[in-house]
């Protein structure tokens, strides 16, 4: 954890889009920084009245600028089709020095479309806590939900070294554990791990019959646990991911079609082959 002294220049952070993560942000900063003054974007009331109340933020703005104009740091917690408008909005609105990062689940095109407006590059650096749940809304929030988590930062060759020292420091006081990588290899990976495995998730969810539902145990429940995640934001990151996902797809239809073969031809040495490397790599992954 940084010291005080290192910290001073968070007097504000904005959250713009202050749900799960956007709330867990300002959570885990609550607790590293309780000087900090925290800001929420609200333009509803009753979201208005809840964050007030919750003492999430300090303060809720209805417009980015408003939200933005005083602040040091800005997060932008929005779904991913609409990080690149925010940030550039927040970067028109923002002191000169202000840093601007986001939680974004994909990155490549939200960077490219970011790098479009000078100002908005010269104060993003794009991110992605490796943390999340099925759950939305600020009610779900925690502290500590980026605790010894993985946060992707994504900086490109024009990246300013001093602005993406501070996004480090940043992210490491909401308690998580930055790892660098490029746009493009984070979106490639994710589509790996995260986004087509949310699809197959789904997948399974789908297929299941109402007759077989009652008989549901806790695998069927683990596995599709992801399935239950909100549909418009799914949807946004396919379109922003879509040909990394696609081509994780069809890699997935020519092992699920590998899978079908054995057991066709009742090969019980090549299902069992194909069963062992999967569990060790499953454990190796643990």
């Amino acid at each position: 954890m940084s010291t005080t002294t290192e910290n001073e220049w968070l007097r504000q952070v904005t959250v713009l889009g202050v749900g799960l993560l956007g709330g867990s942000v300002a959570l885990s900063l609550r607790r590293a920084l309780p000087q900090t003054r925290l800001v929420g974007l609200a333009r509803n009331p009753e979201k208005q009245h809840f964050l007030a109340s919750s003492g999430m933020v300090d303060v809720t703005a209805g417009t980015i600028s408003e939200a933005c104009e005083q602040s040091d740091a800005v997060v932008v917690a929005s779904p991913v089709d609409r990080i690149a408008e925010m940030v550039i909005s927040a970067a028109a609105s923002s002191p000169a020095d202000c840093l601007i990062t986001d939680v974004g689940s994909t990155k490549r095109q939200i960077v490219a479309s970011v790098g479009e407006d000078p100002t908005a590059s010269r104060k993003f650096i794009a991110a992605h806590p490796i943390a999340g749940s099925e759950k939305s809304g600020p009610e779900n929030a925690s502290g500590s939900l980026f605790d010894e988590k993985l946060v992707v930062v994504t900086p490109t060759e024009t990246t300013c070294p001093q602005l993406l020292q501070k996004a480090h420091q940043f992210w490491r006081l909401t308690g998580g554990q930055t790892y660098e990588m490029t746009p493009t290899e984070h979106d490639t990976h994710l589509a790996a791990i995260s986004h087509m495995p949310h699809l197959v998730s789904a997948l399974v969810a789908k297929i299941a019959s109402p007759e077989a539902l009652p008989l549901a145990g806790s695998g069927w429940r683990d596995i599709t646990r992801v399935a239950a995640g909100d549909p418009t934001l799914w949807a946004a990151i396919c379109r922003e991911n879509r040909a990394a996902i696609g081509s994780e797809l069809k890699q997935f239809a020519e092992e699920l079609e590998r899978l079908r073969q054995i057991l066709h031809h009742a090969d019980d040495a090549a299902l069992h082959q194909w069963l062992t490397e999967a569990k060790k790599i499953k454990e190796q992954s643990s």
